[in-house]
């Protein structure tokens, strides 16, 4: 029982603070020793339910306590700030839209905006997906330090199906595509049949912290330049909403 309240207390702590806590900082707020404090994070973090900072090595809650509450979603500013203008791209190409973040190793979807074939899409509120294989992992990737890149994408590049990079000379230039055009692409690397293209989108201090992204079956052809300038004015709006701009 006491592992359950410890383990409640310091979710509750870390939910009230936006820049994270290191262990100690944790144990002494809650006048925890550091060994279990540690011994619990380690847990969440392992089950991603907290998110470790590489830079600072705190810990703030991680995006998969979405899939214990949609309330979370409602309350999430990034979430209600996207929200309006995904909606709004949705209804001018007809396709599923996406809000991405990178949480740990992985791409973890935190709002969609469904069309008629999102069944078809490994696309779900909370769902973990493989950042290398996916173009919201990509058009995220592409603004971080290259060590971390080349430290996910050695842990995870498994090849999902035929498409997909699993070289990463190869996988690095792509990203410096992404960085010129601004947009990633991934063409049926993450599912056959399945196309996904998305851009980025900026905070005030340049630092690119999710992805717009839609998603379409290969067949619908709907990768065009038209589409494509659609969800990169979509992610402007966004970035621009939150104060954003790309330093």
């Amino acid at each position: 029982m006491q592992l359950v309240e410890r383990t409640l207390d310091i979710l509750l702590t870390l939910s009230k603070e936006s820049d994270g806590l290191s262990v100690t900082e944790l144990s002494q707020k809650l006048d925890i020793p550091s060994s279990s404090v540690h011994r619990i994070l380690v847990t969440l973090k392992k089950n991603r339910f907290v998110m470790q900072s590489s830079e600072t090595k705190r810990y703030r809650l991680g995006y998969k306590v979405l899939t214990l509450s949609n309330n979370i979603i409602k309350e999430n500013s990034l979430t209600l700030t996207a929200k309006p203008f995904m909606k709004e791209l949705a209804e001018k190409i007809g396709k599923t839209i996406t809000l991405c973040v990178m949480e740990d190793e992985n791409v973890v979807c935190l709002y969609y905006v469904e069309s008629k074939d999102t069944s078809m899409f490994m696309v779900r509120t909370g769902v973990a997906m493989p950042p290398h294989a996916t173009s919201a992992g990509k058009a995220l990737q592409a603004y971080i330090p290259i060590d971390q890149v080349q430290r996910i994408y050695l842990n995870n590049h498994d090849k999902l199906t035929s498409n997909t990079q699993t070289d990463l000379e190869s996988f690095l230039m792509e990203l410096e595509e992404v960085r010129i055009k601004g947009y990633a692409v991934s063409d049926e690397e993450l599912q056959l049949g399945v196309q996904g293209v998305a851009c980025p989108i900026f905070d005030y201090n340049g630092k690119a912290i999710c992805s717009v992204a839609f998603t379409a079956l290969k067949s619908d052809n709907c990768l065009t330049d038209e589409n494509i300038q659609l969800l990169k004015e979509c992610a402007q709006n966004i970035s621009d909403s939150l104060g954003g701009s790309r330093k």
